[in-house]
């Protein structure tokens, strides 16, 4: 292929057989013509024509010839086309892949996906969990939501945060939220999956709700929130923490964090100091204790108005 279009390029600016045969004539009688002398100036002689022929080709050549090296790829950018909706039942639009489950991102959008970005089809969606929720709430490959759908990897994503569908003519995201055995999604593999340290720009603080952005962090903040989280491991918790952090959600101790992403998206995760809480996805962490002041600290200059109660 580069061949090609190195012999593409050639043919542009090389000489016709005429314009080839005059060039070698001057170049002849130039080395055939007499030194005169007096007050004339001598004829330029081969030699010195040599460099300076080659230095007008390499030129030439610079501003004709097509660029044959690959220049560093610019992050992918996915832009939403069609926002989403809540389903008529109130059912979370979710699918089932390869043992985990993921959730549509802003509740099924529509984004605009170029297919040079996507795989070969990794599988369809053949099983509908509304119609039997004890049946394939936990298969592989069904979905509440674009079944029959096509799933494809997306270039830059690892399956285990991203994967794009393909349903009517539309392109969705779906995020990874869970496993489907119930075994412990590890939240130090899952960052290293979605690549967090590297593809946010920065991080919002919010109340619980999301409602209110209360600080942003970026830059020093931003990285040390990023190293510290995935040190969080996963928790089982009891009644009477449920009902703290429930106490903390309502009290103005729970944050949203907003990671935006360099491709225009998002991730969303919560965190409750107080109580050394992390929640991501459906599961939630605990912070070691080692680490726990640390994440009080990075949070304790950050009040907030206590929820409305309803």
């Amino acid at each position: 292929m580069r061949d090609d279009r190195f012999i593409r390029a050639y043919q542009r600016v090389s000489p016709s057989p005429e314009a080839r045969k005059a060039m070698l004539a001057h170049v002849l009688a130039s080395r055939e013509a007499p030194v005169q002398t007096g007050g004339k100036r001598r004829a330029v002689s081969f030699g010195r024509l040599l460099p300076a022929a080659c230095a007008a080709a390499v030129l030439l050549c610079m501003f004709t010839i097509p660029q044959l090296f690959t220049v560093e790829e610019a992050p992918v950018v996915i832009q939403q086309v069609a926002p989403g909706a809540d389903s008529p039942n109130g059912m979370r639009k979710t699918m089932n892949y390869n043992g985990l489950r993921y959730v549509f991102l802003e509740n099924g959008a529509a984004y605009d996906l170029d297919p040079s970005v996507l795989s070969q089809p990794l599988g369809t969606l053949n099983y509908d969990i509304q119609q039997a929720p004890e049946t394939y709430g936990f298969a592989d490959c069904a979905a509440s939501f674009a079944v029959g759908g096509t799933v494809y990897q997306i270039d830059g994503y690892d399956p285990a945060f991203r994967l794009a569908v393909e349903w009517e003519g539309q392109y969705y995201i779906a995020q990874c939220v869970d496993t489907l055995d119930g075994s412990p999604l590890e939240l130090s593999r899952y960052f290293d999956a979605a690549n967090l340290r590297n593809r946010t720009k920065e991080i919002q603080i919010c109340d619980h709700a999301g409602q209110n952005v209360l600080c942003t962090f970026t830059a020093d903040d931003a990285a040390e929130l990023l190293s510290l989280l995935p040190r969080a491991v996963p928790a089982e918790l009891t009644n009477e923490e449920y009902q703290e952090i429930a106490r903390a959600q309502r009290s103005g101790g729970s944050y949203q964090l907003v990671f935006r992403l360099e491709d225009s998206t998002s991730y969303t995760m919560y965190v409750i100091p107080s109580l050394s809480v992390v929640s991501a996805g459906d599961n939630y962490y605990h912070m070691p204790d080692e680490y726990a002041q640390q994440l009080q600290d990075m949070f304790s200059d950050i009040p907030q108005a206590l929820l409305p109660m309803g």
